[in-house]
C-alpha cells in the first residue's frame, strides 16, 4: 500500500485528513464537497448532496465558492472524484436553486 490511498471504512486516509482539515477551520460547504466527491467508488452520499442543494437556498453561502470547490474537484488525478465532482454539479443544476 503506499502513502495516503490506505483505505479505512471505504474512505482512503487522504479523503480523510481534507475533511479533517476543513472542519478545523470550520469550512463546511468545503468539507460537503470533499465528502461528497471522495475516492471511494460508491455513488456520492445523498446526505451529502442533500447539505449543498440546501446550501443553494442559503442567502449566507456563496454560490461562485461552491462552484469552485467543485471545479477543484474535477482537476484531481483520480477519475473517481472527477467523476463525482461531475456527478455532484449535475445535481445542483438540476434540484438547486441557482
Amino acid at each position: 500500500m503506499s502513502g495516503l490511498n490506505v483505505r479505512m471504512a471505504g474512505q482512503t486516509i487522504n479523503d480523510r485528513l481534507l475533511a479533517a482539515r476543513h472542519s478545523i477551520a470550520g469550512q463546511g460547504l468545503a468539507k460537503s464537497v470533499c465528502k461528497a466527491t471522495t475516492e471511494e467508488m460508491i455513488a456520492p452520499k445523498k446526505k451529502h448532496l442533500d447539505y449543498l442543494v440546501h446550501c443553494t437556498n442559503e442567502p449566507n453561502v456563496s454560490i461562485p465558492q461552491l462552484a469552485n470547490l467543485l471545479v477543484e474537484r474535477t482537476q484531481n488525478t483520480n477519475w473517481v472524484v472527477v467523476y463525482k465532482a461531475l456527478i455532484t454539479v449535475h445535481h445542483l443544476l438540476a434540484y438547486g436553486n441557482e
